[in-house]
């Protein structure tokens, strides 16, 4: 019985090698690391004139995913950020306060032509600018001479003329005119007559 039990043993492994065998070649057991798990094996067909050729490298191992990190405190260190650079202060929209001479002070008329394209300016009695544009716009804000020079404070920036002046010119019967002159463009107005 002792002699029984061995041979049963031994054929027990053997069909189990053979099996194993059968399963990796016949039923496409192949090899694991192939993409396509088909074993490799050689044919006469792949022998070269000196034997059978090298088989092919296989393809680099595809690196893993690292897990994503445990919930709990952080490990990683913050941002480092650029030193910090104060803003500039801010413009002051603060209007400076009207300074004209009161030679400048009414109404002067424009032809709505040229680059003016100003229909009238009006300085009102306070100083304050209204410029009005052949196309309706009006715009307004402080006026400030300096010497010969004059500026207008509007809303977009402030306009400013390298030289202002006033002529007066006398046009007969009684009539008299001033003209205003800003960098060469003339408006005028009736200081007496008719």
């Amino acid at each position: 019985m002792g002699f029984l039990v061995r041979k049963s043993a031994t054929a027990t492994v053997a069909v189990a090698v053979a099996v194993a065998a059968i399963l990796l070649t016949g039923c496409g057991g192949g090899d694991p690391g192939r993409p396509d798990g088909s074993s490799e094996t050689t044919t006469p067909a792949d022998d070269g004139p000196d034997g059978p050729t090298e088989p092919p490298t296989p393809p680099a191992p595809v690196p893993a995913t690292p897990d994503p990190p445990a919930p709990g405190p952080s490990t990683t260190r913050p941002l480092t950020t650029a030193p910090f650079t104060p803003e500039p202060p801010p413009v002051s929209s603060a209007l400076p306060a009207a300074d004209i001479p009161e030679e400048l002070k009414g109404e002067w008329d424009g032809d709505g032509d040229g680059a003016a394209r100003l229909d009238k300016i009006v300085f009102t009695a306070d100083g304050v600018a209204e410029l009005h544009y052949n196309n309706g716009r009006v715009l307004t804000g402080p006026a400030v001479a300096d010497g010969s020079s004059l500026t207008i404070h509007v809303q977009g920036g402030p306009i400013t003329y390298a030289h202002w002046s006033i002529e007066e010119f006398d046009a007969g019967y009684g009539y008299t005119f001033e003209n205003l002159l800003l960098d060469g463009v003339s408006y005028v107005r009736q200081t007496s007559g008719g």
